[in-house]
């Protein structure tokens, strides 16, 4: 019976003292700096957050804004406007117009010659006999119209009052010539058709000869004697210049 008695005192105050040892506990760890608690809330805090590169992407992509209307695609780029493109049509119409023509093995017609380029212009002629306009002092419309490298025809009208003579000549002409320094020349001699117009009007045989001088990239001084076999034996010195094309 004693036995009993001490056994539940005893049972009884080793139940208190495990009480208060785990209040203490409780106590200590709600109190204290220290412990797991603590450690899990530096560790909480001390770790930043990871940024996945998802999120940066997609972060970068909305910092990005590029202007609207700016930017236009390869295509875009490379298309030519409406407007543009008509100017440019235009402009190949015009330079297809002042474009000297060819020939259908796509050789210029009227093309430079050895001895120069073509030329149209205007001189003066100063006869030294005969009864035509080639025989007397009259105004000239002279030309040179190059066939191949080495031929030419040089169609020239002399006007004098209210008739003319028109002088029909095929040349041969020659390479360039340069005896004297800087000075260069190119002759040629041919022959052809000369006629007279008017009430004595006549067709006769023609020689001429002469020099081209290259007065500039624009521009050629021609000196010419005609000689036609008209009525009378017409004899002639023209001097002009042409501008060259």
């Amino acid at each position: 019976m004693k036995f009993n008695l001490f056994a539940g005192i005893a049972l009884l105050m080793i139940g208190n003292s495990v009480t208060g040892v785990e209040a203490q506990t409780t106590n200590s760890s709600n109190s204290s700096p220290c412990g797991w608690v603590c450690l899990s809330t530096l560790n909480k805090k001390e770790i930043p957050k990871s940024i996945s590169p998802s999120t940066s992407l997609k972060t970068a992509e909305s910092t990005i804004q590029l202007p609207e209307g700016k930017v236009s695609t390869v295509a875009e780029l490379t298309t030519v406007p409406q407007r543009n493109l008509g100017i440019l049509k235009r402009s190949d119409n015009f330079i297809s117009q002042i474009t000297p023509p060819t020939d259908s093995n796509g050789n210029r017609i009227f093309r430079s010659t050895r001895s120069g380029p073509s030329y149209l212009g205007g001189g003066a002629n100063f006869g030294l006999t005969g009864g035509s306009d080639l025989g007397g002092t009259s105004f000239a419309l002279i030309s040179k119209l190059g066939l191949t490298e080495v031929i030419s025809v040089r169609p020239t009208v002399l006007i004098l009052r209210d008739f003319a003579t028109i002088l029909l000549p095929v040349t041969y002409d020659f390479a360039p010539q340069q005896p004297f320094g800087d000075f260069q020349f190119s002759p040629y001699l041919g022959g052809g058709v000369a006629i007279n117009t008017g009430s004595n009007s006549s067709v006769g045989l023609l020689i001429t000869g002469g020099i081209d001088i290259p007065l500039s990239s624009t521009f050629t001084i021609n000196v010419a004697a005609n000689l036609a076999f008209l009525r009378t034996t017409d004899l002639g010195i023209l001097v002009g210049i042409g501008y060259n094309f």
